[in-house]
């Protein structure tokens, strides 16, 4: 079966149903199930504050607390570190299905492409960013521990 490998929190998020959009510069014409492969690191802090709950909109992070456990929404607070062993690393955690892509869907998880219009009124568009639409997650209860990711689709074979 096909796995694609997200950074974290955005892997767990996935996983646990809260994100269904993924955000790609790549389209995707497959549809179906894949595993959702945690990759090795943490998406990045933002260096104007250091802290990641500034990478979620207000919309984002009431989603998250109204369907996160609370020990598993403390990790992705202001004062989380990304360093905290309980959210798995360079795992397969879960299966989820894409069901679309699309460019500028409605959901609150979309990244947007914009356009800029010229003086004859026709538009530009910057590079196109893919909002891949995920449904029926499935975080699995004990991850598969060990797994190097790739980049794009790849192929995983338990």
């Amino acid at each position: 079966m096909k796995a694609l490998s997200i950074k974290q929190p955005w892997a767990s998020l996935i996983a646990h149903g809260v994100k269904d959009i993924e955000n790609r510069t790549w389209k995707t014409n497959f549809r179906g199930r894949i595993y959702i492969h945690a990759s090795a690191k943490w998406v990045p802090k933002p260096k104007e504050t250091n802290t990641y709950g500034s990478i979620y909109t207000d919309q984002q992070w009431w989603q998250i607390t109204e369907v996160y456990p609370d020990s598993l929404v403390s990790l992705l607070d202001n004062t989380n570190t990304g360093e905290n062993d309980n959210l798995a690393l360079s795992a397969i955690i879960g299966e989820v299905d894409i069901i679309d892509c699309v460019i500028n869907h409605e959901g609150i998880w979309a990244e947007k492409t914009s356009s800029r219009a010229f003086a004859d009124q026709k538009h530009y568009f910057d590079k196109p960013i893919y909002n891949w639409v995920l449904a029926n997650a499935v975080l699995y209860d004990e991850p598969i521990l060990n797994v190097k990711g790739k980049l794009s689709l790849w192929e995983f074979e338990k």
